[in-house]
């Protein structure tokens, strides 16, 4: 298995130390929702824990049988959609049984495709991540570049110099990032908006069986033994049906009926099943992180508040000229700092701000017009 997913081991690697410009829950998309699909895509393409995906068995051997497996996984299986036995005996398992031409058949095509619609979703899940990270530019990065670590060694005036242009900053960028936060609240959307999605794509995918899936997963293994059906038996069957026709030795196409195993399903079932609680789980998370954040942009008071949890009781009125002065895309940009700020620095910051927001020029620690620039671009020292 570690050979298997050595190279996914080395593609992706998780950095603790990096800086942090995203949420927990958006972290959820991008990182660990795309390791499960990139994993489940891989998983399906191995041969070395199912053996051959499908493998077919007919009562004579009139058809090779490389030439009838190949043929009835490109060309689909089918099965009976019937639960109960035509007669006594007559039907061993489900899906199975004897039919004409005329009799409705449910096609199974889909388990070619499972690996590219794993590998897409995975895609679809990354694609708000890399979105958001062009558009931020490594802002965040740039403006905290050495004060996102604080040591004792650093000395006080240099830490000093530090937080001076990081608030000179933020003063004279003032009401300026409001597009730069629009951008994240429109990522976060496309979060909500893409698992919501993927839910009725893999329903559409699986012919309409996924939304209730896992629910009847779940009664299935209350129901009597003796009479329930497996739902992921009819989703994704282990054994089907497959007709190969050729051409006899004077020209009569002659009809080859085949029993199909496809040890590939014993996989997908339990990957979908997993997949099915995972997104639901996901798309309710998601949904209620949007709905903060939508009360967080339209109530600044709940701003003040998250704002006033991050630093210590003396600083409260900080928190307060900070929230009342600055705009949603400023604010945006101070809760990101506490995130990757130590705290000491971080609360040194905000009492600057705050002093500078407040009195602005004239107060003992105005930022005066020599203090070096700083751009968004760049970095702090």
């Amino acid at each position: 298995m570690l050979g298997t997913f050595s190279k996914l081991k080395a593609a992706v690697k998780l950095k603790t130390t990096s800086v942090k410009i995203t949420t927990p829950v958006f972290t959820l998309h991008y990182r660990l929702t795309f390791l499960i699909l990139l994993t489940c895509s891989i998983l399906v393409t191995s041969r070395q824990y199912i053996g051959e995906h499908i493998q077919c068995i007919q009562d004579a051997v009139a058809v090779p049988v490389k030439i009838l497996n190949n043929y009835c996984f490109i060309s689909s299986t089918f099965s009976i959609p019937r639960t109960t036995p035509i007669a006594k005996g007559e039907v061993s398992l489900f899906g199975l049984g004897p039919y004409t031409e005329e009799d409705d058949v449910t096609y199974h095509a889909y388990y070619q495709w499972v690996p590219f619609v794993l590998f897409g979703q995975a895609l679809m899940f990354y694609t708000p991540y890399y979105l958001w990270k062009m558009w931020e530019g490594t802002k965040v990065r740039n403006i905290i570049q050495g004060m996102h670590i604080f040591t004792i060694k650093e000395k006080v005036e240099v830490l000093d110099e530090k937080e001076e242009i990081l608030t000179q900053y933020i003063v004279r960028n003032l009401h300026e990032h409001n597009g730069w936060a629009i951008r994240f609240f429109c990522c976060e959307l496309m979060n909500l908006i893409n698992v919501i999605g993927q839910i009725f794509l893999t329903n559409r995918f699986l012919g309409g069986e996924f939304l209730r899936y896992g629910i009847e997963v779940v009664q299935f293994l209350d129901q009597d033994p003796e009479t329930r059906v497996d739902p992921m038996a009819r989703v994704f069957p282990r054994l089907t049906k497959c007709v190969f026709h050729k051409y006899g030795s004077s020209g009569t196409i002659q009809r080859h009926d085949a029993l199909c195993i496809l040890a590939l399903n014993i996989i997908n079932e339990k990957i979908y099943t997993f997949l099915w609680f995972w997104f639901i789980i996901l798309a309710i998370i998601t949904s209620i992180d949007f709905l903060v954040r939508v009360v967080i942009v339209m109530m600044p008071p709940v701003r003040m508040f998250l704002l006033r949890s991050r630093l210590s009781a003396p600083q409260k009125d900080d928190a307060d000229v900070i929230t009342q002065r600055c705009s949603i895309g400023d604010w945006l940009l101070v809760d990101f700092l506490s995130k990757n700020m130590d705290t000491m620095v971080f609360s040194n910051v905000v009492g600057k701000l705050a002093k500078e927001l407040e009195y602005g020029r004239g107060h003992p620690g105005h930022i005066s017009e020599s203090t070096p620039m700083m751009r968004a671009d760049s970095k702090v020292f």
